[in-house]
């Protein structure tokens, strides 16, 4: 009985995916073009022509692995990692899918096509499994793929980082430099002073060299006094001491005469 069971669901599932049609990529992998995209291109085989020329599909992108590329301490350049993904929400795109051949005017069972995808829409380098719906029933178009975007992903930095700072100090150390610091700045101080009062003593001292030699009158000769006697060998010129004796004698001759 349960191999039974076993064969009708293989058989069933079969039929459905039968029915579903199936998809063709023209590679598995892709590269990255110049305008940060990558052009998907593929044949889409149904197992009967489509009402309608064009039918619209759904792709479902889960992403898978991430392409990692970091900076990590003991290398020069970025170091590449394949880093595992689960359980991530697919990116959904809806593209209208024709199948009517452009020659003949007439609705075909097969066709191929492209389009493009870009990183703006969230899109990076990685592995992602795509499963394809047909938006009209939901039904899955194929079985789901394994396709690779190739192409380098923006460089995370994972080095170790280095915080330099100033230690914490302890009251009692930043009262002992504040205490410092004060004592250092009054000795500048006073060291100011000092120096601006000896500036000063110099400046004074230029001051009174330069007077001494410009403002001062010149020194006056001291002479030496005399009693006016005449001294043996000295100069007549100016002497009236001879004069006494005489005029001492000429009173003495005229008081006798008067006697």
């Amino acid at each position: 009985m349960v191999a039974l069971l076993t064969l009708l669901v293989t058989l069933l599932v079969a039929g459905s995916a039968l029915a579903a049609g199936r998809i063709e990529w023209k590679s598995k992998t892709f590269k990255e073009r110049s305008d940060k995209s990558w052009m998907l291109e593929f044949a889409v085989y149904l197992p009967k022509a489509p009402d309608v020329a064009y039918v619209g599909m759904k792709f479902e992108f889960e992403p898978t692995v991430y392409y990692e590329r970091s900076l990590v301490d003991g290398h020069d350049g970025p170091v590449d990692r394949k880093v595992p993904l689960t359980d991530r929400q697919p990116l959904i795109e809806t593209v209208d899918v024709g199948f009517m051949d452009s020659a003949t005017t007439k609705i075909e069972s097969r066709t191929r096509m492209s389009f493009k995808i870009k990183r703006d829409l969230g899109y990076e380098a990685g592995e992602y499994k795509v499963t394809v719906r047909d938006t009209r029933n939901g039904q899955t178009v194929g079985a789901p793929q394994n396709i690779v975007f190739e192409g380098e992903n923006e460089i995370i930095d994972r080095r170790a980082m280095v915080f330099s700072g100033e230690k914490k100090k302890k009251p009692e150390e930043k009262k002992a430099d504040e205490k410092k610091s004060d004592d250092s700045g009054s000795s500048d101080k006073s060291a100011d002073k000092s120096s601006d009062s000896s500036e000063g003593g110099d400046d004074k001292a230029d001051g009174d060299k330069d007077n001494s030699g410009h403002d001062e009158p010149p020194p006056v000769e001291k002479k030496s006094g005399g009693c006016g006697c005449r001294v043996p060998g000295g100069s007549s010129t100016g002497d009236v001491s001879w004069l006494v004796p005489l005029a001492v004698g000429a009173a003495l001759g005229r008081r006798r005469v008067r006697r």
